[in-house]
């Protein structure tokens, strides 16, 4: 994955990024299969779904704490108002 594609990754919302997750996995287990039926010619690429599976998990990670830090500073204010 490129630094332009991970820079898009940042954009998308959460839904497509589930997509995305669920997406890697089934190319990584079919990798997994072709790996261990010694079909897998460049091994490389097993470890490359890895690094953009972790990619995505981290960018879906991320959106998750901003918004669970978003709503604790709304509540903040709400109740400093009060």
């Amino acid at each position: 994955m490129k630094r332009a594609e991970f820079n898009q990754l940042k954009n998308l919302d959460s839904e497509k990024l589930f997509l995305q997750v669920k997406s890697l996995k089934q190319d990584l287990s079919k990798l997994m299969i072709d790996k261990n039926s010694q079909k897998l010619k460049d091994k490389r690429e097993f470890f490359k779904k890895r690094k953009d599976l972790a990619k995505v998990l981290t960018v879906l990670r991320q959106k998750e704490l901003l918004n669970e830090l978003e709503s604790k500073s709304q509540k903040s204010q709400k109740e400093s108002n009060i």
